[in-house]
């Protein structure tokens, strides 16, 4: 699907060659604008770490750079002395910061939650860096702890929690994360492709959506076993289906129990 982004450059662009076409003298104006336009989108990025994890990027030595850290803030970024010539936070958490180097260096990055992680750093003449680092093991804060203990049956905790992943409406203190990952079962990977979409990490809890298509020649009865694994608590199929007609798609909601959380005894 093309993003708004796009249809909106296309736009500009088919508006600007209409420009061009009757206004020659302006040719060279208007193609550094299209130019700029373009080259800010691509200096986007996106990554998904473990703390202490390392990431090499190239970043601008004549514009500004930010980095931030979905539901976290940014509270320090070191470099060798000279190296940064300004950095600040901004209100959301993230940093911004700027270098005149000329050669490769390293920055270290901490934020408020206690990740930690690297970047490797080769500076151009380009637009700003725009770098997002999504915490692989990012976990729900002291809320999301207290939310856990607080149901009073098991089935509780998981029927309040799948309804509330499916009507997206986020327990107080859960977060988002990049971490999707499921074992699948030699069943699962015969009958279904999977494509991870989203998912949420409590103290203990984290729910991951699935979106499964049956390549199967045959309908196949959904059922949970197809997603079982270490620490599953619960699979639900959303929208409620017996059955996956071939080249069907349906959602798998899986509901997970981690080790690790405050809650752990």
């Amino acid at each position: 699907m093309v993003g708004p982004f796009y249809i909106g450059m296309w736009v500009i662009f088919t508006s600007a060659l209409t420009h061009l076409w009757r206004c020659p003298l302006k040719n060279n104006l208007l193609l550094m604008l299209l130019a700029a336009l373009f080259a800010s989108q691509a200096s986007a990025e996106s990554v998904t770490l473990n703390p202490w994890g390392r990431i090499t990027t190239a970043v601008s030595n004549s514009d500004p750079n930010s980095i931030s850290v979905p539901d976290d803030r940014v509270v320090s970024i070191q470099a060798t002395q000279g190296i940064l010539q300004s950095r600040s936070t901004t209100p959301d958490g993230a940093v911004i910061f700027t270098t005149l180097a000329e050669k490769p260096f390293t920055v270290f990055v901490q934020t408020e939650s206690g990740f930690s992680f690297s970047v490797y750093a080769t500076p151009r003449k380009q637009p700003g860096l725009s770098l997002v680092v999504n915490n692989h093991s990012v976990r729900g804060d002291e809320r999301a702890s207290q939310w856990e203990s607080s149901q009073s049956t098991y089935s509780s905790l998981l029927t309040y929690l799948i309804s509330d992943f499916i009507n997206n409406k986020k327990p107080t203190g859960f977060v988002f994360t990049k971490n999707t990952d499921i074992s699948l079962s030699p069943s699962a990977q015969q009958n279904f492709a999977v494509r991870p979409v989203s998912a949420w990490r409590g103290d203990q809890i984290r729910v991951v959506r699935l979106d499964i298509t049956n390549r199967a020649s045959h309908r196949i009865e959904l059922n949970e076993r197809y997603f079982w694994s270490k620490g599953v608590m619960a699979v639900s199929y959303w929208p409620r289906l017996d059955f996956l007609s071939p080249g069907g798609t349906v959602s798998a909601v899986i509901v997970l129990r981690e080790e690790g959380g405050k809650n752990e005894h």
